[in-house]
């Protein structure tokens, strides 16, 4: 049995609600099978490996000197080994923050990027403070305010950083060519849009979902009005599109009939498989880009191991280009495969023997003829999502995937503008962005969304991995997934982030 502690000196930082989202993770940053709990003014984080490994945990960020609110970011330990002696929490937190900020600008600048006076004065003061944190340890308040200090500065660093490498990267991008071809979609849900519009304007694709309960929510009775609807607004407004998920292995995207048949594996990939040839065959010609399968990592749905889902996906993809056999390769549309959650947060809670890494590996060395995979980030939801972090942190899962898959990246994008109830999202999930007794919550509030995109997307985009990316709801006055999610609100008014969206395409993109 593993065991580590850390000291916290500030347990309102972490009150109770927020352990169970502290979880041990490996050098390849996926989480270990743990359990954490407080003892006295220790947190424990109990696993079944004694391996070393970094401990990741909420924070909620202290205002930055321009008055901004980050709000809750998930931080990480740098690596800790098991010892009898705790360790301090907020000077381990501090640890990692500096060192990952520190060897981002290293490997970043190998590659050519030019830092600014700013920025080097912001990273050197946080060295400074986690410096005096680490010579303090035995008055463990004073590290505790230096380790703070610290952290706060290395956040307000890595928006720096990364500003700088989305400004640079881009620079070198466009110097081949006027825009870059990364496509910009939205997910379409309910009523379609004005043909020229707004969402027309913003975006040069959008992904129609196609999953089999929205499709077949009766047995045999394939109900195909609203799909038509916007297939058929996507051609009039000359956007891409990209259809899909057909599978989905979700709770919500099964129905309910089909739970008859669970256990019986060769049923429910007969049933299954004909609902993808079913929708194929219909919008044959009209899409550019099939999502054959979403979520596959998912463990809950009609209780299928982790074989049988692979299978499945497999026997998808094969339907999918059975269809298009007759027609040369140039006329088929590239087939992509999607997960959540691709840190997976869930296995400290959820042991499996494949991460989702493992899955999309699975299928690349299968040979299937996959060209891609999604990565599906619902970014500040729980627990079906992912926590807010560094852009550091999410400019590090890219490359991950990029360099272990060699193949190109699809982002599905979710970010709340509001806490509280959302009678017509389908997740389980919250806001989970929450803020503390101290009161540093970020106000998650329409103006915050748009702030993570201007912020953030820029250098997801900049990356020559990433071909597409799609923002996942169209509208929060229908039905969709995630709470207050959509680029229009409740009342049918816009969000800023539409605006934001829009001012990225005319910068960068085609």
């Amino acid at each position: 049995m593993g065991l580590l502690r850390l000291i916290v000196n500030d347990w309102a930082r972490l009150p109770d609600e927020r352990l169970p989202r502290v979880f041990v993770a490996g050098l390849d940053e996926l989480p270990y099978a743990s359990r954490t709990f407080r003892s006295g003014d220790q947190l424990i984080v109990e696993r079944r490996e004694g391996d070393s490994g970094c401990v990741w945990a909420p924070w909620t960020h202290a205002p930055l000197s321009t008055g901004e609110r980050l709000g809750e970011w998930l931080l990480g330990t740098s690596t800790l080994m098991e010892r009898e002696e705790p360790y301090l929490f907020e000077l381990e937190l501090a640890r990692g923050s500096v060192y990952r900020l520190r060897n981002q600008l290293a490997n970043w600048q190998q590659l050519g990027l030019d830092s600014t006076q700013e920025l080097d004065a912001l990273i050197a003061e946080a060295t400074r403070h986690f410096s005096r944190a680490a010579t303090h340890q035995h008055d463990p308040a004073v590290a505790a305010g230096h380790a703070e200090r610290a952290i706060q500065l290395a956040a307000e660093a890595s928006l720096l950083l990364c500003g700088a490498y989305a400004t640079q990267a881009m620079e070198v991008r466009l110097k081949t060519a006027q825009r870059l071809p990364t496509l910009l979609g939205v997910g379409l849900n309910g009523a379609t849009p004005e043909a020229k519009g707004p969402i027309a304007d913003a975006f040069s694709s959008v992904v129609v979902r196609c999953v089999w309960n929205a499709v077949e929510e009766n047995e045999g009775k394939r109900r195909w009005a609203e799909l038509d609807a916007q297939v058929e607004w996507a051609k009039q407004a000359g956007v891409r599109l990209c259809a899909g998920p057909l599978l989905d292995f979700s709770d919500h995207s099964i129905p309910d009939w089909a739970y008859l048949w669970e256990g019986d594996f060769e049923a429910l990939a007969t049933l299954m498989t004909s609902h993808v040839e079913s929708v194929v065959r219909r919008y044959r010609g009209r899409v550019q880009l099939w999502n054959v399968a979403g979520r596959v990592n998912r463990r809950r749905a009609l209780g299928l191991t982790d074989e049988q889902r692979l299978q499945l996906v497999a026997r998808a993809v094969r339907t999918v280009q059975s269809v298009y056999e007759a027609e040369s390769a140039a006329q088929q549309p590239p087939i992509v495969v999607s997960f959540d959650q691709p840190w997976g947060e869930y296995l400290s809670a959820e042991p499996s023997d494949l991460a989702p890494i493992d899955f999309a590996d699975a299928l690349e060395r299968a040979d299937l003829g996959i060209a891609g995979f999604g990565l599906e980030l619902n970014v500040g939801y729980s627990p079906d999502g992912t926590s807010l972090r560094n852009p550091i942190d999410f400019s590090r899962l890219l490359d991950f995937w990029s360099l272990r898959l060699e193949l190109p990246l699809m982002l599905q994008l979710a970010l709340p503008s509001g806490r509280g109830g959302d009678p017509l999202a389908s997740s389980r999930s919250v806001v989970s962005a929450a803020g503390d007794a101290r009161g540093d919550a970020a106000p998650i509030d329409p103006v915050f969304q748009a702030a993570w995109v201007t912020r953030c997307l820029p250098m997801l985009l900049a990356k020559n991995c990433v071909q597409v990316v799609a923002w996942s709801t169209h509208r929060d006055d229908q039905p969709h997934a995630y709470p207050h999610s959509g680029l229009i609100d409740a009342d049918g008014n816009a969000k800023p982030a539409l605006a934001a969206l829009r001012r990225l395409r005319e910068t960068y993109l085609t």
